[in-house]
């Protein structure tokens, strides 16, 4: 186990095999965590870590950072500013702070917190949990069964090619329906529209209402093996403006 501590310049920093402690302080830094459950933080200036193959903790600090996670199941906190965020097929807990930041997720089961700023999140091939935060925020669940719960602000929420659930909070947010067996629980008239422009399957509002149904107090669009659950929803009070095409 090391302990490395930088400076106020550009300092590039290695780790080793063991579980190390590095913080960057001031300055650009490379930081490469090597091996090993290593703890970095890369304190102020735009940053680069790359914490290896252990079971990491990252804290990015400020600056616009990149930071890349290899195959652990790590703890990042990407920090103030325009962050980009790749990790690779651990169970992930990620962070993004305050900036516009970019998250990319690999085949674990990942739970993801956009934070402040205007964010797009690719959560990858697992089961993911993904929190926006009070930007307008593009979050793809891609694959896997996720669930996604955008919060404040204009979202678009993509559950990708899974069995997703889908909660869009405050805002005037789009809901894409790429197939499977999806759920929308707050789907809100007024604000919010459900597109289905990736659906080859439905080109019209006639489409559509042929293909749904009440079921007790939602609304249930089936085509095939699948099928789109609109909770709390009337039939009846649906029109052809509440989708995109």
């Amino acid at each position: 186990m090391a302990n490395i501590r930088g400076n106020d310049d550009d300092n590039r920093l290695n780790g080793t095999s063991l579980a190390d402690k590095i913080l960057g302080m001031s300055g650009d830094d490379t930081i490469l965590g090597h091996g090993g459950n290593d703890t970095i933080d890369g304190g102020e200036g735009n940053d680069r870590i790359n914490a290896g193959s252990g079971h990491n903790r990252v804290n990015g600090g400020s600056g616009n950072d990149v930071i890349d996670a290899l195959g652990g199941n790590d703890v990042i906190n990407a920090g103030e500013g325009n962050d980009i965020v790749r990790a690779g097929g651990g169970n992930n807990s990620i962070t993004l702070g305050s900036g516009n930041d970019l998250s990319i997720s690999g085949s674990g089961r990942d739970t993801i917190s956009a934070g402040e700023g205007n964010d797009t999140v690719r959560a990858g091939a697992g089961n993911d949990v993904i929190y926006g935060g009070e930007g307008d925020d593009r979050i793809f669940g891609e694959a896997g069964a996720d669930r996604i719960v955008a919060h404040e602000g204009n979202d678009t929420l993509n559950g990708g090619s899974g069995n997703d659930t889908m909660t869009g909070g405050e805002g005037a947010d789009v809901f894409v329906w790429n197939g499977g067996r999806d759920r929308v629980t707050d789907f809100d008239r007024d604000d919010d529209t459900i597109d289905l422009s990736s659906y080859a399957r439905f080109d019209s509002w006639s489409d559509v209402r042929g293909a749904a149904s009440q079921v007790g107090g939602d609304v249930v669009i089936r085509s095939g093996t699948d099928h789109l659950i609109i909770e709390d929803t009337r039939l009846n009070q649906l029109n052809g403006d509440d989708f995109d095409w």
